[in-house]
């Protein structure tokens, strides 16, 4: 490690950890013995305590990361082409972490452990925390992912994240990710499989989440260029409208057809229905082009709406911010408008994908857009942000449901990563926007 390493890393860790804990300077010596005097000897035990475990951790870790270039590589890559089940085989993955969400803050110690053999793998993240008031939705062991899949059928317990089904007349970007937690918890988990019939020419898939939410659809290859699907989803429990606090239950079904063209393009056309609300359908035109240097794709389309439907209802926010079919409704009007989307990756170095939705009974948009990339040594990067009530590029409503943050990952050597993350979202539970920062020390080997 480096002399230039190991200061950035010890900027860090004072300015995060040890500047809670330690005597101010002497000018500010009045201050903090005011200050002291209404801490309880009891609060005083646990900060030591807290700081006792930090130093620790990070001396492990330490200690580990300046022997790291003689370690031998004891991680495995699988092989074959099955999907989901190409996975890292990882059994050493240690973070040492410090949460703060609001007033609430732990130190955590994590692992990570990643087990394949065959098709079957696990992902699992092991907390060990100190500290009497931990995040909301903080557990020991999560379940990041349990999973089978042979190439032709496959199940996964875990994660769901940025699923579309057809063009997203229906599920759009779904995840069963909640508000709040910036930490994964067992709350957040579903379930997503799939069978392939190559010979019979279909696919069928299924979804259900632990909040309730269930899907099935059957895609049919009728050619070598036609594609037909048909969705059915319903949330059994439904969702709680923050404002109203009404239980919104709704079921709906969709077709969609897709027709590839020559150079990468594809038409499509889909047709759904909010059941009790309204109906909605949508043509358009898609591009996807791939090379060894990047790749890059592209979508537009038309949509022609009910008063009552909500295109992409159940999406990335129906979880953390589902919308009041009541408001939707209200206007009276039918609803015609254009969605506009684009990806992009440069040789996996740098990703961009943004969406743009705007219909012409609203003067509100929505307006999606995260992005990744490694900079100069190998520094991570990563920003997300989130506005389903868009209406000015100048201005960030966090209030309205935005959703900002991202992430910054340093490291110290090939085994070793410094890793901050930031998240800023309004959370409907406790009708406010909370601020989430994680930090952490990565050690893998």
């Amino acid at each position: 490690m480096t002399n230039g390493k190991l200061k950035a890393l010890t900027q860090l860790f004072h300015k995060h950890m040890v500047k809670q804990y330690l005597p101010l300077p002497e000018g500010e010596g009045r201050f903090w013995r005011r200050r002291r005097k209404k801490k309880s000897q009891g609060e005083g035990i646990k900060k030591f305590l807290h700081l006792t475990f930090v130093i620790f951790n990070l001396t492990l870790i330490l200690c580990f990361s300046a022997f790291a270039e003689a370690l031998p590589i004891i991680t495995t890559v699988s092989g074959g082409d099955a999907g989901l089940s190409r996975v890292l085989s990882n059994i050493g993955g240690l973070n040492l972490g410090y949460v703060k969400e609001g007033s609430r803050e732990v130190y955590n110690l994590q692992w990570q452990p990643d087990f394949k053999l065959g098709p079957f793998g696990l992902g699992l993240n092991v907390n060990y925390g100190l500290g009497d008031f931990k995040p909301v939705g903080y557990e020991t062991v999560v379940v990041r992912y349990l999973k089978y899949d042979d190439g032709r059928q496959g199940l996964q317990y875990g994660v769901i994240s940025n699923l579309t089904w057809g063009h997203g007349l229906l599920l759009k970007n779904y995840t069963n990710l909640i508000a709040g937690p910036i930490m994964l918890n067992n709350s957040q988990l579903a379930f997503l499989g799939y069978f392939d019939n190559k010979d019979e020419g279909y696919v069928v898939r299924g979804l259900w989440s632990k909040t309730g939410v269930a899907a099935a659809r059957l895609e049919e290859r009728i050619n070598d260029r036609l594609t037909f699907g048909q969705t059915y989803i319903a949330d059994n429990d439904g969702i709680v409208i923050g404002t109203t606090g009404i239980n919104q239950k709704i079921s709906a079904i969709g077709v969609d057809a897709t027709y590839a063209l020559p150079l990468g393009f594809e038409g499509y056309a889909e047709w759904a229905r909010l059941n009790n609300y309204g109906s909605g359908m949508g043509v358009g035109v898609g591009w996807d082009h791939s090379n060894p240097l990047a790749d890059a794709s592209f979508s537009a389309g038309y949509r022609l709406l009910d008063k009552g439907f909500v295109p992409g209802y159940f999406g990335q926010d129906y979880e953390t911010n589902p919308i009041d079919m009541t408001t939707a409704e209200a206007t009276g009007n039918n609803k015609n408008g254009y969605l506009v989307e684009m990806n992009a990756q440069i040789m996996k170095m740098a990703t961009l994908r943004a969406a743009y939705e705007k219909y012409n009974d609203s003067t509100l948009a929505s307006l999606n857009a995260d992005a990744t990339a490694r900079l100069p040594q190998n520094v991570d990067v990563t920003g997300y942000y989130h506005q389903p009530n868009f209406n000015s590029f100048r201005s960030i409503s966090l209030e309205d449901g935005a959703i900002i943050g991202g992430s910054i990952a340093y490291p110290m050597n090939q085994f070793t990563k410094v890793v901050v993350h930031y998240k800023k979202a309004y959370d409907p539970v406790a009708a406010q926007v909370v601020s989430s920062q994680y930090y952490e020390v990565r050690f893998s080997f």
